[in-house]
């Protein structure tokens, strides 16, 4: 559907409607339950996201499957993408020093957020353009071949995008090639609760096969629990971080409305 719009609707127009869209619903939901933290816009409920499938269910996956009050009306932002926020303004200082950052697959909100600040050198790639309105300095970008020197960023975000690739070790390598010594990464993707390990099959290569069998049409893989460990074969040092368990200081986190069961993959390349 989005690319059918796409192709029928310019791009400025397309952005133009998008935001009007935008702005009627943030008016028609407004409230005092939830709060964006991208738009500072205030809601009584957020939009609905996601997929309700059966190996969803089945398999447990956090971070897929529909999700009540996922999608922030006014910016679009997601439950994912707040968490990503949260990490950045509340646990690290980052954001107050300049750094060279690599955000692969950028979210509008967290694009936003990220390219406007002033210590940010920013730097961007997706896999398609297809069907997004996408800004036209957006490059082609094949992580499993990255044309960037090593040792280039201090920060890359790669989120929700590992599960598309199939030959994601590759890429992981080339995320940690790319980073400086010291630079860490935050590589987050949808993981099963009960798998142990990660299950792919490659006679799965359809896109109603790979809905059926992963949960969404252009997923290759479900991660298990051993993601961790698949991220360190390629010589990330991980840490694993939680808002809600590890009971970070935000007054009333809830407002977020994050998943409290997603946990943040935050990589770090060691120094030499």
């Amino acid at each position: 559907m989005r690319t059918a719009f796409k192709k029928i609707i310019p791009f400025t127009l397309g952005q133009k409607l998008r935001g009007l869209w935008q702005k009627t619903q943030a008016v028609y939901y407004r409230g005092n339950n939830y709060t964006c933290p991208f738009c500072g816009n205030s809601f009584r409920k957020l939009l609905p996201g996601g997929f309700d499938l059966p190996v969803i269910r089945d398999k447990q996956i956090i971070g897929s499957g529909r999700r009540e009050n996922d999608v922030c009306p006014r910016c679009y932002s997601i439950d994912r993408d707040r968490l990503i926020y949260l990490y950045l303004t509340n646990k690290i200082d980052s954001l107050k020093t300049p750094i060279k950052l690599l955000h692969i697959a950028p979210g509008g909100a967290l694009r936003a957020f990220l390219s406007g600040r002033d210590n940010i050198e920013y730097h961007m790639g997706t896999k398609h353009h297809e069907g997004f309105y996408y800004t036209k300095d957006i490059s082609i970008m094949d992580i499993t071949e990255i044309n960037y020197p090593d040792n280039t960023f201090d920060v890359v975000l790669c989120n929700h995008v590992l599960e598309h690739i199939p030959e994601d070790l590759k890429a992981m390598r080339e995320l940690y090639r790319v980073l400086k010594p010291g630079g860490w990464a935050i590589l987050q993707v949808p993981i099963s609760k009960i798998l142990e390990k990660t299950f792919e099959d490659e006679c799965v290569t359809t896109s109603k096969e790979r809905e059926k069998v992963f949960g969404q049409f252009d997923h290759v893989r479900i991660y298990g629990q051993d993601y961790p460990d698949r991220l360190a074969k390629a010589g990330f040092d991980v840490h694993i971080h939680n808002p809600v368990k590890e009971q970070w200081n935000i007054n009333n986190i809830n407002r977020f409305a994050i998943n409290e069961e997603e946990n943040l993959f935050v990589a770090h390349k060691p120094e030499k």
